[in-house]
C-alpha cells in the first residue's frame, strides 16, 4: 500500500507551503496511475485552505471513481483515510464537511453530497447542473449571492464540459468539476472555488498562441486569456466572452477582493480590473484549472 502524507499546512497560496502540498497531491496521482491501494494520512495536518481543500477533494474522489471503474480488489475502499491527530483540526474537518467529502465512497457518496444542502463540497460532470439547487446552496452558505457569480460559475461549467478534458476518460470523469463555497468567516471574507482535472488553459490554447506569440510561460497564457476575454472557447463556439463573465463578479462588486486562477504551471491574481500578480511554478503543475472568487465583507 502506498502512503500519501499530508504536510502540516495544505496550501497552494504561500510559497513555503506549495512544495509540500504539491508533493502530497502527486503521491495520490501516482497511486491512480499505478492502480495501487493508498493510505492518505492527515495525522500531522494543522490547516487546509479553501483552494487546497477543493484540490484534495478532487484528487481523492477521482481515485475513488477510477478504483471502482477499473475493478480494483477493494474498489473505492482501496483508499484509506487517517484523520488529524489534533482534536481541533479533526473537528474542523468534520464541521466543514471535508471529512464527508473525502471519506470512503463512490458515486453514491458524491450523489449524497450533491443533495446535502449543508455540505459545501459539490461535484458533477454536468455542463448544466441543477442550477436552482446550487443557487439555494449558495444562499444558505452566504446569505446573499454576489452579483453575476452564478453566471460566472455557469460559464465555468460549460467551459469545463466543452474544452477541459480530452476524450480518453471514463464517463464519470469526463467534464467533471469540483466546487467549494466557504462560509462567511468572522472577518467577513468568503470564497467560492471551482476546479477541474483537465488539460489546463495553457495546453488548450497552445495552438492558438503558437500563431501569435513566439515564446510564453503558462502564467502568461492565463494573462493572455484574461485580457483577450476568452477562455478555452474558440471564436466560433458562440461563447468568446468567457473570461469577461468569469471576471465580472470581481469587477462589479465593491466587496470583491480578487480572482485567483491557477492552471498548468501558472498562477495569476486579478483585482481592481487588472492583473495584480503573475507567477510561473516550473516544478509544479496544478493538474487542471482552479478558479477562486474571493470577497471581503458582507454582500448587500
Amino acid at each position: 500500500m502506498k502512503l500519501a502524507v499530508a504536510p502540516p499546512h495544505i496550501c497552494i497560496y504561500r510559497g513555503e507551503y506549495l512544495q509540500g502540498t504539491m508533493v502530497f497531491f502527486e503521491e495520490i496521482e501516482e497511486a491512480i496511475r499505478q492502480r495501487s491501494p493508498i493510505r492518505v494520512d492527515f495525522s500531522q495536518c494543522q490547516s487546509i485552505n479553501a483552494a487546497a481543500a477543493v484540490m484534495t477533494f478532487a484528487k481523492i474522489t477521482r481515485y475513488q471513481l477510477i478504483a471502482d471503474f477499473v475493478g480494483m480488489a477493494k474498489g473505492h475502499q482501496s483508499l484509506e483515510i487517517t484523520m488529524p491527530l489534533d482534536k481541533k483540526v479533526r473537528a474542523f474537518f468534520r464541521s466543514t464537511g471535508f471529512h464527508d467529502a473525502v471519506r470512503p465512497g463512490g458515486k453514491a457518496k458524491l450523489n449524497r453530497l450533491w443533495r446535502d444542502e449543508g455540505n459545501p463540497f459539490k461535484t458533477s460532470n454536468s455542463a448544466v447542473p441543477d442550477l436552482p439547487a446550487l443557487i439555494k446552496h449558495l444562499k444558505n452558505r452566504l446569505g446573499n449571492v454576489p452579483d453575476r457569480l452564478m453566471s460566472a460559475l455557469s460559464e465555468g461549467y460549460l467551459n469545463i464540459n466543452h474544452h477541459a478534458y480530452e476524450r480518453d476518460l471514463i464517463e464519470d470523469l469526463f467534464g467533471r468539476w469540483w466546487q467549494y463555497t466557504s462560509s462567511v468567516r468572522a472577518n467577513g471574507t468568503f470564497s467560492v472555488v471551482l476546479y477541474d482535472c483537465g488539460i489546463g488553459i495553457p495546453k488548450s490554447l497552445e495552438h492558438k498562441l503558437a500563431r501569435e506569440v513566439v515564446w510564453y510561460t503558462d502564467n502568461q497564457v492565463i494573462e493572455y486569456a484574461m485580457q483577450k476575454g476568452s477562455t478555452r472557447f474558440g471564436d466560433h463556439h458562440g461563447r468568446g466572452n468567457g473570461f469577461h463573465n468569469i471576471k465580472k463578479p470581481v469587477d462589479i462588486n465593491k466587496q470583491a477582493k480578487h480572482l485567483f486562477i491557477a492552471s498548468g504551471r501558472g498562477a495569476v491574481v486579478y483585482k481592481d480590473q487588472k492583473i495584480d500578480t503573475s507567477e510561473m511554478h516550473p516544478n509544479y503543475g496544478f493538474g487542471g484549472t482552479l478558479i477562486e472568487w474571493c470577497f471581503d465583507g458582507e454582500i448587500k
